[in-house]
């Protein structure tokens, strides 16, 4: 048995790319256990970490709080189709789990009515990335945690346990590797956006993502935060 590492919540870094970072810090956890080799999926569309637990490779997805984006797709946008979900997106299994499983581009084009000027003007101002902020506020819609679960669980490889770092630890659907994990259980919303990625360059872009507003605690936790316990037997 490796013995118990216990790390302080302080030592987990802060600012750009926090939730990458806390990707690190939860792969520093496991790799001190010896469940990982320190590979990350960084902000790529690869699973976060990867454990080596019982000789079977398990896929995890890491968060680090609920404010972060649990998928997320560029919209496009064109005169003839309105809003549409971008084609050259990365996240290619997000935008057909969209239009499978939900009608939310209808309920975008229904209420996102103005051109928008990113689409349509070459040569943009700052006053136009105002004028877009303005006129597309922000589309929200009530969603079930299972559409989380399923989306998740229907990537390739499959990911079937979510450590988020506010609540805990969590299994998707099924705990299909036994470990002492709670069931993902909660509220979601999906989220229609302007998002400024750079003022000063004039970047910015329309996106959908999931967001996580409310999930049940889990009694696990691979950081061990509050008595939780580490869903690993060791």
């Amino acid at each position: 048995m490796i013995g118990e590492i216990k790390m302080p919540r302080k030592s987990i870094p802060e600012g750009k790319n926090k939730g990458i970072k806390y990707e690190d810090y939860i792969s520093q956890i496991l790799g001190n256990k010896g469940l990982t080799d320190g590979t990350t999926g960084g902000a790529s569309s690869k699973p976060d970490v990867y454990t080596n637990y019982n000789d079977e490779i398990i896929p995890l997805e890491v968060k680090k709080d609920l404010s972060a984006d649990f998928a997320q797709i560029e919209l496009s946008w064109d005169i003839s189709s309105g809003f549409y979900y971008s084609e050259r997106s990365q996240n290619s299994i997000f935008r057909q789990f969209l239009i499978d499983k939900t009608n939310f581009l209808d309920k975008i084009n229904d209420t996102w009515t103005d051109i928008p000027i990113k689409f349509t003007k070459k040569n943009c101002i700052e006053e136009d990335l105002d004028s877009d902020l303005d006129h597309f506020p922000d589309i929200k819609e009530k969603i079930d945690a299972s559409l989380i679960e399923e989306f998740y669980t229907s990537k390739t490889p499959s990911i079937n346990y979510m450590q988020i770092g506010t609540k805990g630890f969590y299994y998707l659907k099924e705990n299909i590797c036994s470990l002492s994990a709670d069931r993902l259980v909660g509220e979601a919303i999906l989220r229609a956006r302007v998002k400024t990625r750079s003022r000063s360059s004039l970047k910015w872009g329309f996106l959908v993502a999931i967001k996580l507003k409310k999930v049940t605690p889990s009694e696990y936790d691979i950081e061990e935060q509050n008595g939780k316990v580490f869903p690993f037997c060791l």
